[in-house]
């Protein structure tokens, strides 16, 4: 496994909304999931977050991350990263932003003036990309059941 996310698998990171990023909870060791919008560069994952938000504390704390996308037009296929998160000041709040305009078509913030926010920005040890079942549930949704 390597730290790069095969051809095969790029339309996966470049169509999907959402993905499930996992932290290390800073209070107890124990894993915490949270569904995320995100923005993929071709390199990185990058995800925007208030500094108020747990994600964020937590990573302060543990920056390891993993982060997972799975195949919204074939459940068998997914890319997970496993690595580390880099915390990046964003005042002006420009990822979240454009990944709102990505997904809605328009402009919008929901952030009061007041808000900090942050890019987690992935960077990746591990990256893996299975096929489930060798492809044999390719095409296999739960409309042609």
């Amino acid at each position: 496994m390597g730290t790069t996310v095969p051809e095969s698998h790029q339309p996966i990171l470049k169509r999907s909304l959402y993905g499930l990023l996992s932290t290390i909870r800073a209070k107890d060791g124990l894993i915490s999931t949270n569904p995320v919008s995100f923005d993929w560069d071709g390199e990185f994952i990058r995800v925007s977050t208030l500094k108020e938000r747990m994600k964020y504390k937590n990573l302060l704390a543990n920056p390891i991350v993993s982060f997972c996308v799975v195949d919204d037009q074939d459940m068998t296929r997914y890319v997970e990263f496993r690595g580390r998160a880099e915390l990046i000041d964003d005042p002006e709040g420009s990822l979240n932003k454009a990944i709102y305009r990505r997904q809605m078509g328009e402009e919008f913030d929901l952030d009061p003036p007041e808000a900090e926010r942050v890019i987690i920005k992935i960077i990746p040890e591990q990256v893996s990309t299975p096929l489930l079942y060798d492809g044999q549930l390719e095409g296999i949704t739960a409309d042609n059941r």
